[in-house]
């Protein structure tokens, strides 16, 4: 019986990591690092990827609030000692 749930554990956190794994690819994220928490935490890293935002929706944003006249006012971005145009 102790074998039988051992195996199931393993299978499903296999399957969680493929499953993460594939879901950070399709988010332009790093998806060896996402197999690795799917296979480590299961259905928590799976959630993680699920849950983490998709990088193309960003530098699309980004582009966006750039061409409608957004500066950052924080000053990140640029570089050290350059003033923000």
């Amino acid at each position: 019986m102790d074998w039988m749930l051992l195996l199931l554990i393993a299978a499903s956190h296999l399957a969680s990591a493929f499953l993460a794994a594939t879901i950070a690819r399709q988010k332009a994220r790093n998806s060896r690092s996402w197999f690795v928490a799917g296979l480590l935490f299961g259905m928590l890293g799976l959630i993680g990827a699920a849950g983490i935002p998709d990088r193309h929706q960003i530098v699309f944003l980004r582009h966006l609030a750039e061409a409608q006249g957004y500066r950052n006012r924080r000053g990140s971005g640029g570089k050290a000692g350059q003033p923000q145009r």
